[in-house]
C-alpha cells in the first residue's frame, strides 16, 4: 500500500476518534479470514509462461488465503461544528496467496485501507451526507443496473457481496422530502473506474509492455477480452513489440533489390506474408515461393525476436478461416507494411479523469395511491467501465497518422479447388505520416527502416500507444416494485429496472484492416447507445424461504454487423462488427457480440437451525449461448460474535461466454468472521 494512504488513514482515524470536535466515539470491528481452493484442474486465462507452455493448477490448489481487519468508528459530532454524526471504516488486508498487486491494500479497490469516511447532518426535511461513501439505487440480483454511481471491483467477478465489492468514492449526497411520500436526491460524486484484473496500470518507465507490471498473469479472474489487450501471450500490447522485432530482424532487407538499397522489388511490394496457397496447404514466403507454415513460424520465433513468448505465430498452422494467431489474422499484409511496423514499441497509459470534474446524479422516488413504488433516475458523468483506444506516436511523443496506398503484386494464387485466381493482386499497404494532410497526400512518410520512404529521412521506430480512459456518458433510468396478493403464493413482489445509456463505447473489430496490417483501425472503440432492463418476481414460500427470479436483457442500439463482399477465397473474413468485450480472443476469432444479450437468474435464501440462526443462499445465472454460474453459500452462527462460512462457485458451459470461460476458476471457499 502507498505510504501516503497509510498516513491518510491514520490521520483520519485520529481526527474522527480523538478530536474534541468529535465526541463519544464508538469503535467496533470485524476480523474476516477466507481461504479458497480451485475445484477444477486446468489453466486460468492468460496464465501461460514465457516459454509458451501451460501453467496449470490442480484441483485443491490454493487460490486465496485472505485476512482482513475492519474497524468502524461512529459517534456524534460536536456542536462546535454544527452537530450531526460521523462514520469511519478502516481496513487492513493481506492475502498470502494473492499475486502481485492483489496481496495487500490498494486504494480505490475493495481492498482500500479507507473504505468510508463521512458526516451526516439533518436540516429540517433535508439530509446531507458528505464524504467517502456508497449510494445504492439498484436492487437487481447478481448484477448492477441502476446501481451505477459507485464503481465495482470485479477482480473476483460477482462472488463477493455487493457492499464489499462496491468501491466507495468521495461525494456530496443530499436528499429532501417532497409531498407526502416522495423524495428527491442529488449526488455529486467523484468519477472513478471499476477494477478489472489486467487493466488499470500504466507501463513502467523501464519497459514498453506489460510483461512485468500489468499482465496479471495467473490471476484467477482475468477475462479473455482483457487478455487480448494486455496479456503476456495473447495481448496486442505485448505482441506489437514482438511483431516489430520480426519485421525488422526477421524480414528486414530480405526482399529489397540487391542493387538498389532502400527500393523494394516490384514483385514483392505487395506480396503478403501469410497469403495462402490452398492447393499446396502452404503460405507464401517473402520471395513468393511456397514454404511450410511451421517453417514460417520457426523463422519468426528464432534469434530472440519472439521466442514463443507471444502468440504472434504458432507452428500448429491452421487456416485464415479460423485464425488463432496474429499472422493468421494478417492474411493480406504486404512487406511494405512490415517495413512500416519494423522495430515498433508499445506503451500502456492510464488517463482517467484529472479530479476537476464530477458526476451529477439525480433521483426522484415516490409511491402511487395503489401501492407502486417507483423512481426516475438521471446520471451525467463518466462510465465506470474503462475503454482502451490505440494510436501511433513518434519517439518524441507527437502523434502519427495512418494512411494507406495500393499497388499491384505479381504472383499466382489458387483457391481451395486449385483454380487460378489470376496473376495480379491489388494490395493495400499501411504507412504512417507526420500529419493527417500528409496521410492523404502520401507525403512525409514516417520511416523506421530506411526503406520504402519518399522523403529521405531516417525517423526511427514508431510507438503503438494504448490509452485507458473513462468515457463521459448520460444515463436515464427508472424502477418500480409492487406487491400482488395471490391465493396460492401469498404476496408476490413484481419489480423492474430499466436504463438507457447514451454514448457508451464498445470495441469494434475491422477484419479487413487487420488483414492488411492496420492495427489501430482493426480494433477501435465506437460510441453507441444501450438499453438494459431487468424484470423480477420475489415470493416467500415454505414459511420463510425467499425465491427471486429475474430476466435480464442488454440491447445494443447501435450494433455494428457489416459483411463485405469477397472476391478472393484467401481473404475470407473482411467483416466489421461489434466485438464481445468480455470474451473476444484470438482463440475464438475475436468473437462477435450479441446484439441483444439475455441472462436469467434464480435466487433462493432460507434461514435454518433451531431458531433460524443460520442461513443458506444460492444464486444461479444462465447467460445466452450457454454460460453458467452458480454460487452456494452458507453462514453458521457459532455464537453471538463468531460465524463460520462456506461458499462454492461453479462456472461451466461454452468457454466463449462471460461465465463459461471461467470454468477453470471454479472454487470452494471457507471462512470465519469474528465481530467485536
Amino acid at each position: 500500500m502507498k505510504t501516503q494512504n497509510l498516513i491518510l488513514s491514520a490521520a483520519l482515524a485520529v481526527v474522527f476518534s480523538a478530536s474534541t470536535a468529535f465526541a463519544e466515539a464508538e469503535v467496533t470491528g470485524k476480523i474476516v479470514h477466507e481461504s479458497a481452493s480451485f475445484t477444477n484442474d486446468g489453466e486460468v486465462i492468460g496464465a501461460a509462461t514465457a516459454t509458451n507452455t501451460t501453467a496449470t493448477h490442480g484441483s485443491g490448489d490454493s487460490m486465496k488465503a485472505a485476512t482482513s481487519l475492519k474497524l468502524f468508528v461512529d459517534g456524534e459530532a460536536s456542536k462546535h461544528i454544527g452537530g450531526g454524526s460521523y462514520h469511519i471504516e478502516l481496513q487492513g488486508f493481506t492475502d498470502s496467496d494473492g499475486i502481485t498487486n492483489y496481496d495487500t491494500n490498494k486504494e480505490y479497490t475493495q481492498r482500500d485501507a479507507l473504505r468510508e469516511a463521512y458526516i451526516d447532518k439533518e436540516f429540517g426535511d433535508t439530509s446531507i451526507r458528505f464524504g467517502k461513501q456508497q449510494v445504492v439505487w439498484g436492487t437487481a440480483d447478481g448484477m448492477k443496473l441502476l446501481d451505477a454511481i459507485n464503481p465495482t471491483d470485479y477482480t473476483e467477478m460477482a462472488q463477493n457481496q455487493m457492499e464489499d465489492s462496491r468501491i466507495p468514492v468521495w461525494m456530496l449526497n443530499t436528499e429532501a422530502s417532497v409531498g407526502d411520500s416522495g423524495s428527491v436526491q442529488l449526488v455529486i460524486s467523484e468519477p472513478r473506474s471499476s477494477v478489472f484484473s489486467g487493466l488499470g496500470t500504466k507501463s513502467a518507465a523501464s519497459t514498453t509492455n506489460h510483461s512485468d507490471n500489468n499482465a496479471d498473469r495467473g490471476h484467477a479472474f482475468k477475462m479473455k477480452g482483457v487478455d487480448s489487450i494486455t496479456g503476456r501471450t495473447n495481448g496486442f500490447l505485448n505482441i506489437a513489440p514482438a511483431l516489430g522485432k520480426v519485421a525488422k530482424f526477421g524480414f528486414g532487407g530480405d526482399h529489397i533489390a540487391g542493387s538498389t538499397a532502400g527500393v523494394l522489388e516490384t514483385n514483392y511490394s505487395g506480396a503478403g506474408l501469410t497469403v495462402y496457397d490452398y492447393t499446396n496447404a502452404n503460405a507464401k514466403n517473402q520471395f513468393g515461393a511456397n514454404t511450410s507454415w511451421s517453417g514460417l513460424c520457426s523463422a519468426a520465433n528464432n534469434n530472440g525476436q519472439n521466442s514463443q513468448v507471444t502468440n504472434l505465430c504458432n507452428t500448429t498452422g491452421g487456416s485464415e478461416k479460423t485464425p488463432d494467431n496474429v499472422f493468421e489474422f494478417m492474411t493480406a499484409t504486404s512487406f511494405a507494411t512490415f517495413d512500416t511496423l519494423g522495430q515498433i514499441s508499445s506503451e500502456y497509459r492510464v488517463e482517467h479523469t484529472d479530479g476537476t470534474d464530477a458526476n451529477i446524479n439525480l433521483r426522484y422516488k415516490d409511491l402511487t395511491k395503489n401501492g407502486v413504488n417507483y423512481s426516475v433516475n438521471y446520471m451525467n458523468g463518466y462510465d465506470t467501465n474503462p475503454s482502451v483506444d490505440m494510436h501511433w506516436e513518434q519517439s518524441s511523443g507527437e502523434k502519427l497518422f495512418v494512411g494507406t496506398t495500393t499497388s499491384a503484386s505479381a504472383g499466382n494464387y489458387s483457391n481451395a479447388a486449385g483454380d487460378d485466381m489470376g496473376s495480379t493482386e491489388v494490395v493495400t499497404t499501411v504507412r504512417l505520416y507526420k500529419t493527417s494532410a500528409d496521410a492523404v497526400a502520401d507525403t512525409n512518410r514516417w520511416n523506421s527502416m530506411t526503406v520504402n520512404n519518399n522523403d529521405g529521412d531516417t525517423d526511427g521506430p514508431a510507438n503503438l500507444v494504448f490509452v485507458e480512459s473513462l468515457n463521459k456518458i448520460q444515463q436515464f433510468g427508472g424502477s418500480f416494485d409492487t406487491a400482488i396478493e395471490t391465493t396460492a403464493l401469498g404476496p408476490v413482489v413484481i419489480r423492474g429496472e430499466a436504463l438507457y445509456q447514451k454514448d457508451v463505447e464498445s470495441p469494434v473489430i475491422d477484419r479487413q484492416k487487420l488483414g492488411y496490417g492496420d492495427l489501430v483501425g482493426g480494433l477501435t472503440m465506437v460510441e453507441g447507445d444501450m438499453f438494459k432492463y431487468v424484470l423480477g418476481a420475489d415470493v416467500t414460500v415454505l414459511t420463510n424461504m425467499m425465491i427471486s427470479a429475474q430476466f435480464i436483457q442488454e440491447m445494443n442500439l447501435d450494433y455494428i454487423n457489416e459483411t463485405r463482399n469477397l472476391n478472393k477465397e484467401f481473404t475470407v473474413n473482411q467483416d466489421r462488427y461489434t466485438a464481445d468485450r468480455a470474451a473476444m480472443s484470438m482463440s475464438n476469432q475475436l468473437q462477435k457480440a450479441e446484439e441483444n444479450k439475455e441472462f436469467y437468474s434464480l435466487f433462493l435464501s432460507k434461514p435454518f437451525g433451531a431458531s433460524g440462526e443460520h442461513r443458506w443462499s444460492n444464486i444461479y445465472m444462465f447467460e445466452e449461448n450457454d454460460g453458467n454460474w452458480n454460487r452456494f453459500d452458507a453462514e453458521f452462527s457459532v455464537n453471538d460474535d463468531t460465524q463460520a462460512t462456506v461458499e462454492w462457485n461453479k462456472y461451466w458451459g461454452d468457454v466463449n461466454t462471460q461465465f463459461g470461460q471461467l470454468d477453470k476458476s471454479s472454487n470452494i471457499q471457507v471462512g470465519v468472521k469474528y465481530s467485536f
